[in-house]
């Protein structure tokens, strides 16, 4: 076989490779991974925004894309129905922080912002925590809720992120917590930031099935 044609058949190699690749980087999502979860017991819908995990019988967890920048590679999102409202701390609080117990009197100071968002007919309490966990190490969490017929329709977003350690010093100044809430609260209310968007998307596609 001459020169020519084993460079030929390279380049042709080379090229189907390739196409096999790109064909794989922009495969469409199936149709059941494009479904939005519907659960009839909860009567709840909401967007199959990523990987998502029935935790029990109230409870889902969502694995969100990451960027490429790791920005987000800690973010996970939840839907949960209870009886009592909560905000989910795994990370510091080890679970389940109900807001009606005495235990969470001690971190309401952790609950750095309270305002409103609507969603088609929908109107939710949206709460952002900032606790810190050591280490550097802060859990941030949006809490989103709505209450219907004795329910809360909980809606919670998580990142954990390293900001500093309040006391230590950062070019030439003193990191206060005050400081470091203030910038992860930030962080939070960055629409641009891909989890953020995700978990926007998920808040504007969640239904209460009456």
């Amino acid at each position: 076989m001459s020169m020519r044609c084993r460079l030929s058949n390279f380049v042709i190699i080379l090229l189907v490779l390739s196409s096999l690749v790109k064909s794989q980087e922009i495969r469409q999502k199936t149709p059941s991974e494009n479904k939005p979860v519907e659960d009839s017991i909860l009567g709840i819908s909401f967007s199959r925004i990523g990987k998502v995990e029935k935790v029990d019988s109230s409870d889902y967890r969502i694995f969100l894309n990451t960027t490429k920048d790791g920005s987000t590679r800690s973010a996970i999102a939840r839907v949960s129905v209870s009886p009592r409202l909560f905000v989910d701390l795994p990370g510091t609080y080890g679970g389940r922080l109900y807001l009606d117990s005495p235990s969470a009197r001690r971190l309401l100071k952790d609950r750095v912002h309270v305002d409103t968002v609507k969603s088609d007919s929908m109107k939710f309490t949206r709460e952002y925590w900032t606790v810190y966990a050591g280490m550097g190490a802060w859990e941030c969490v949006i809490n989103c809720y709505t209450q219907e017929a004795g329910r809360y329709y909980i809606l919670s977003f998580s990142d954990d992120k390293l900001a500093g350690k309040p006391g230590q010093y950062a070019g030439g100044k003193r990191l206060t917590a005050q400081k470091l809430k203030a910038r992860l609260l930030r962080s939070l209310q960055n629409t641009t930031n891909a989890g953020v968007q995700q978990f926007n998307e998920l808040i504007k596609s969640f239904r209460i099935n009456k």
